[in-house]
């Protein structure tokens, strides 16, 4: 099976570098460091020869505002068909025209609209990850949303989002939910009481892990601890768009603990750097503690025990990562449909649409307003609060496609036997 960008939460799981041999972590840091540094170098050189696109069309329909989407929890033709929302919509705005496309899964997605890029035939506003949009910043495709949105929506959008989605000071997208990565947690194992720190979250291990050796079902106290949590609670970061940081002693002292937890028997072998497989392990009872996307809350509801969430634990407290959903406005027809535009993104990110629903599947509102209107998990309130996100470079996707093949050999390696 090929391996490519895009299936890098999937690396570990699909067995793509199986072929290659494991490698102990600091040289595991030094490949990666080489490799993001050689893609960085890669992306200035793209960014300077890329021509920058003069936006400003007017079309003949202002009122016709066309946007397209692909699979996410929260936007959908059934979600927003659900309880009226679309009806609800028409009815507020009835001189606009919404025009609402499911484009398929993103893999199918990423590739309809990079032809319809090439076409000049691109929609009003889209659903997109978010490492594809400091490359349509930096073509000109991407409208900045400061003066295109009213000063009171913008201001709205709650601090974590809006670091998490502005290039050199302007806005240019907006966030389409508030999921954020959390430690879920066996309420019947782990008590009342979960983690916060490195410490913590060791010393909890050290009491829950049940080992069987004989059977081979030992229950582990920990699924997936991802690596880009605990290398930003020690301190560090992957990279800006200029270098990487994976040299410093922060990535080593990151990646050292999270191997640690496996060495020690604590951590399940075969989850980490996998979220999906580790929270499969969480559901059938096999670990105790597991990092993940609160958008996983409604299945963690179903579990066969009293399951609960917290903010994942960091070196001395915790630390979470955003959502990489976005909502971009392209900028060909951005002034001359920007009141319709106004209208659909405030929709989107309003109550109708990540209000109380959005909150009980785990998603914080992104909005202020929403938020204080809504009912929402101290515990998931706080994770998003203090969620921050990936740098916003074009080349991001490649980095993260290096850190993880990097990552994968190095939880494959095991300290030689003494």
């Amino acid at each position: 099976m090929a391996c490519g960008v895009g299936l890098v939460l999937a690396v570990i799981a699909t067995g793509c570098f199986k072929g290659e041999a494991p490698v102990p972590p600091r040289e595991a840091l030094a490949q990666a460091t080489q490799r993001i540094n050689a893609a960085l170098a890669e992306e200035r050189a793209l960014a300077a020869a890329t021509p920058r696109t003069q936006p400003g069309e007017v079309p003949e329909d202002r009122a016709r505002v066309v946007f397209w989407y692909y699979n996410h929890p929260l936007i959908s033709g059934a979600m927003l068909s659900e309880r009226g929302r679309l009806a609800g919509f028409e009815r507020a705005h009835p001189g606009i025209e919404l025009h609402h496309q499911y484009i398929g899964d993103w893999g199918v997605a990423i590739q309809k609209l990079t032809v319809s890029l090439a076409a000049g035939d691109v929609p009003d506003v889209a659903l997109i990850k978010r490492g594809w949009l400091a490359r349509l910043v930096a073509a000109g495709r991407a409208a900045p949303l400061d003066g295109l949105l009213p000063a009171a929506l913008l201001e709205d959008v709650q601090p974590p989002a809006r670091r998490a989605l502005s290039l050199d000071g302007r806005l240019y997208a907006l966030p389409a939910d508030g999921f954020c990565s959390v430690l879920y947690y066996n309420r019947d194992v782990v008590g009342d009481t979960p983690p916060r720190t490195w410490e913590g979250l060791r010393r909890i291990a050290r009491q829950v892990t049940r080992p069987d050796e004989d059977s081979g079902a030992s229950f582990y106290a920990l699924g997936d601890v991802p690596f880009l949590e605990a290398l930003w609670s020690a301190g560090g970061r992957v990279c800006d768009h200029l270098a990487c940081d994976l040299s410093a002693p922060e990535a080593a002292e990151a990646l050292g603990f999270v191997l640690s937890l496996r060495d020690e028997g604590l951590a399940h072998p075969r989850a980490l750097g996998s979220p999906d497989g580790g929270f499969d392990l969480f559901l059938r009872g096999r670990v105790a503690m597991t990092v993940a996307s609160s958008a996983y809350w409604p299945r963690a509801q179903r579990a066969a025990f009293p399951a609960a969430m917290a903010p994942a634990p960091g070196k001395s407290g915790p630390a979470s990562k955003l959502s990489d959903d976005a909502l971009v406005v392209f900028a060909r027809y951005a002034d001359a449909k920007k009141d319709a535009i106004a209208a659909l993104l405030d929709w989107l990110t309003g109550p109708e649409v990540q209000g109380q629903d959005a909150a009980d599947a785990g998603s914080v509102p992104v909005r202020r307003s929403v938020a204080e209107a809504t009912s929402i998990s101290p515990a998931l309130a706080e994770a998003y609060g203090l969620a921050r996100n990936t740098p916003l470079i074009g080349a991001w996707s490649t980095v993260e496609f290096e850190l993880m093949r990097s990552l994968a050999l190095a939880y494959r390696w095991r300290p030689p036997a003494e």
